[in-house]
């Protein structure tokens, strides 16, 4: 016998047996979907907690708080770099965001990142946009909207 033909008894059973493995291997987990996310942030400056809405299966309505960060003004506006913290109604579920505002006296612009999640949102992740639209002097409703994955 060659060594040629030497390998070859070698390889032969190693294949089969990584063929019989994959064969009783469990099916991967399908990618998954992506889906548009909309919240509605009614923020009111004077409350340490303020109410949201949104479109998230089992979190249609909650709480949201400041986190960690905050705004910086000058003349023509600011911006606001920071986290804030939504809690879905019952407590058992919720998720941070981290995003970055642009702001003045016509509201706000900015972008966000889902920074974590927890309870039944565990591990989902996604990012968007928002917009803020004043409704009083102390009060402004920031709408979030993007994709959660």
């Amino acid at each position: 016998m060659n060594r040629f033909q030497r390998r070859s008894l070698l390889v032969v059973p190693a294949a089969a047996a990584l063929a019989i493995a994959a064969l009783g291997a469990a099916p991967a987990q399908a990618a998954p979907v992506g889906f548009s996310v909309s919240i509605t942030a009614h923020t009111d400056f004077l409350l340490d907690a303020s109410p949201f809405t949104s479109n998230l299966p089992g979190c249609a309505t909650g709480t949201v708080v400041n986190g960690a960060g905050g705004g910086n003004g000058t003349p023509w506006g600011g911006v606001f770099v920071g986290t804030k913290s939504f809690t879905c109604a019952g407590g058992t579920s919720g998720f941070d965001i981290s995003l970055r505002a642009r702001f003045g006296g016509g509201g706000s612009t900015g972008g966000w990142v889902l920074a974590g999640a927890w309870g039944d949102l565990a591990g989902v992740k996604g990012s968007g946009s928002l917009v803020g639209i004043p409704v009083s002097d102390t009060a402004i409703d920031d709408i979030y909207t993007g994709k959660l994955r």
